[in-house]
């Protein structure tokens, strides 16, 4: 038959990983849970320097829609009056909603440079929302811990039931 093509999809290894998203996360501040919505790149890059390499880590933003909770904004409060108040940040990327952390982040001894509340524009309707800039000492990238094993106790059915 001339002129006819035929298309072969490729089918993929069976031991290559699925790919992971980035919408399902879990953002945990000193042992406190918090809903974040948005959380930028995290990066570490090294530089050569005449006095040997220096290792830098960018800050990074953590953005949440703005509800009465003050408690971002009284940590950078209390940073900004001269406070040693610094937390491990610890960022979770989840294999799906509600599901088991597949890569884990930590941020140690993270504290906050800069706080930001929302823009006001009366000629839109976005949510109103706060950033929260975090420097911090090192990050490390943990091993994520084996999903829980939910335990099913099976029953035994009486004989002749």
């Amino acid at each position: 038959m001339r002129g006819l093509r035929v298309a072969f999809l490729a089918m993929p290894p069976r031991d290559v990983e699925p790919l992971l998203g980035t919408s399902d996360f879990r953002v945990v501040v000193g042992r406190r849970e918090v809903g974040v919505a948005h959380v930028t790149r995290l990066s570490s890059q090294t530089q050569e320097e005449p006095e040997g390499r220096r290792h830098t880590f960018e800050t990074v933003v953590l953005r949440r829609a703005l509800s009465r909770s003050t408690d971002l904004y009284d940590w950078r409060r209390r940073v900004a009056e001269g406070r040693d108040d610094r937390r491990d940040v610890t960022i979770e990327l989840l294999d799906g909603p509600g599901g088991s952390a597949v890569n884990v982040w930590r941020l140690v001894r993270a504290w906050p440079v800069r706080w930001s509340g929302p823009e006001l524009d009366a000629l839109r309707s976005d949510v109103a929302c706060e950033e929260l800039e975090l420097a911090f000492d090192d990050l490390v990238w943990l091993p994520a811990r084996p999903p829980r094993k939910t335990s099913r106790r099976s029953r035994s059915l009486p004989e002749g039931a």
